[in-house]
């Protein structure tokens, strides 16, 4: 632990957690290491982990205040339970979108802390409310948060990229016959687009197999969360 400077502003966890995750908004996780972190604050690098155990930890803190930002009272109990997820999946995506470059760290771990669940627990919430058992709700649960994060992620990674894409080139129409109709037919409809057309198949998918009570598949061996 290293001792604090005579004359030096005090430093608190929050504070380092907010320049770490400016840090990263501003160059993306490759420029980020505890040195650089250290300079921004103006303090030894040393002194960084008086507030926080390991960069392990600090990510971690990281992902708590990416997560923060999910309005966690968009959930509207009126409305039915497809709009509900829909809405919650959206400010989950929003939530993550806002911080493009820090989201190989939540896509790196499970959500574990109280900051990091309170969105899992509007979406548990709505499934509750219309019947799922415990065991549907977590399939549920896990298929619309990985593909919130997966397409979020996709489309950050888009974004970031520095490099114009490879050209589609004259592809042979004798073995890309599909491929060359799309192009020359097709339009794409935008990052916001594809993913409400995806999340809302998702949703529309999942419940319709939880009607017909096919979402879990009769085979399938679930294996309890929290052994006794």
């Amino acid at each position: 632990m290293s001792p604090r400077t005579a004359n030096r502003p005090s430093l608190s966890q929050e504070q380092v957690v907010t320049a770490a995750l400016e840090l990263i908004d501003e160059t993306g996780l490759d420029g980020h290491n505890m040195r650089a972190l250290a300079a921004r604050l103006g303090v030894d690098a040393s002194t960084i982990y008086y507030h926080v155990p390991s960069k392990a930890a600090l990510f971690s803190l990281i992902v708590d205040r990416v997560m923060a930002g999910l309005d966690a009272g968009v959930d509207d109990p009126t409305h039915g339970t497809a709009e509900r997820l829909l809405t919650a999946a959206h400010a989950f995506r929003r939530a993550l979108m806002a911080h493009p470059r820090a989201l190989p760290l939540v896509a790196a771990r499970s959500l574990r802390t109280p900051a990091q669940l309170a969105g899992v627990e509007v979406i548990l919430g709505i499934l509750y409310d219309a019947g799922f058992s415990a065991v549907e709700a977590m399939v549920a649960l896990d298929a619309i948060g990985q593909t919130v994060i997966g397409l979020s992620s996709i489309h950050a990674a888009h974004l970031e990229a520095d490099e114009p894409e490879q050209p589609w080139g004259d592809l042979p129409v004798e073995r890309f016959p599909h491929v060359r109709r799309m192009l020359a037919e097709g339009a794409y409809l935008g990052f916001d687009t594809e993913f409400a057309i995806t999340v809302g198949a998702l949703v529309t998918g999942i419940l319709t197999a939880r009607s017909a009570g096919t979402l879990i598949p009769a085979d399938a061996t679930p294996v309890p969360l929290v052994q006794a």
